[in-house]
């Protein structure tokens, strides 16, 4: 296995240095919307994808998907993987959840569910209403029916911890079995990420009816991070307090999540960076994909910014670059 991992790990850190570079995006950003945008595209490792379907967004998400079949396929255990693709399923779920509610069809669905999951949505769709969910992975037929009936009910907030619950605990079983010291390490710090960001809301926004859901699995107990002064003093523990601050700020100051959310995703980077250090380790293949993931967010940013006509430093404010080697 320590051989396949060179390999692998070799690959990825070959192919990463093809993704979406800064002298790519200096190139997006001085590019007209239109069809000088569309060639500046053509320049950059979308290239294939942007020719083949002119739909910006289904030629980014063809370079996840394609990376995601990549890394399963070099991967020495490329089932350990699925804590990535996990959180597509369980996305999938809740739309499929909301519209079971309301008697909607696959077809309803179709545009809302994401194809970067272990299932292709359709066929997870037919096993929804045959309420076989179970022979997929344990107590997923049981979580899904409880999120229906509060969808049923109007309990959104309701269902987003049903299937927020059933998400971590999957991914803390796929990272046991797996035994993966790394994949163990990854669950951990996404577990703290939502911890922190839910509790973060709730006592920032006491006004707004919100239930946060504690998830055990984390390096923080649920008595550490009660208070808005515990939860930022948590905060500087993963990273630094100036890693985090100018995110917390804005938040506080317009509710928005984004740079949180933004700094929590380059904060998993960061962690994947260092580990991957070690060739024998998971690590460079979870990274890649992070990396992947960033990469596409930034083509979605510039294009988004770009069409609707934001100016370049906003765009660049946006943008998330700590996957780009310097």
């Amino acid at each position: 296995m320590q051989t396949q991992y060179i390999y692998s790990a070799s690959r990825v850190n070959t192919l990463s240095q093809y993704l979406l570079t800064k002298t790519d995006i200096d190139r997006l950003l001085v590019a007209d919307a239109g069809d000088d945008l569309q060639s500046a595209l053509k320049e950059t490792y979308l290239a294939p994808h942007v020719v083949q379907d002119a739909d910006i967004a289904r030629a980014i998400e063809s370079t996840l998907i394609e990376a995601k079949k990549l890394l399963h396929r070099i991967a020495p255990d490329g089932d350990m993987l699925r804590v990535l693709w996990l959180q597509y399923d369980i996305h999938n779920l809740r739309v499929f959840a909301k519209a079971q509610a309301i008697g909607a069809d696959f077809a309803a669905c179709e545009p809302f569910v994401s194809e970067r999951g272990v299932y292709n949505p359709s066929d997870l769709f037919v096993v929804t209403e045959k309420g076989e969910l179970n022979r997929l992975r344990i107590s997923w037929q049981e979580s899904y029916d409880v999120a229906v009936r509060h969808a049923t009910a109007g309990e959104i907030d309701q269902v987003d911890g049903v299937f927020d619950r059933l998400f971590f605990a999957t991914a803390v079983r796929i990272a046991e079995s797996c035994k993966d010291v790394f994949i163990r390490k990854y669950v951990q710090a996404i577990i703290d990420l939502y911890n922190l960001k839910a509790r973060l809301r709730v006592e920032t926004f006491d006004q707004i009816k919100f239930t946060p859901v504690f998830i055990t699995g984390g390096t923080f107990a649920e008595r550490e991070i009660e208070t808005k002064e515990q939860v930022l003093a948590a905060f500087t523990q993963l990273g630094g307090e100036s890693f985090w601050r100018a995110a917390v700020e804005q938040f506080i100051a317009t509710g928005n999540t984004t740079h949180i959310d933004a700094r929590a995703d380059e904060y998993l980077v960061n962690m994947a960076k260092q580990a991957s250090f070690d060739m024998f380790s998971s690590a460079s293949l979870v990274l890649f994909y992070l990396q992947s993931r960033q990469s596409a967010a930034n083509v979605r940013t510039i294009v988004v910014g770009k069409n609707s006509g934001m100016t370049e430093m906003d765009i660049r404010s946006n943008l998330r670059l700590s996957y780009v080697n310097d």
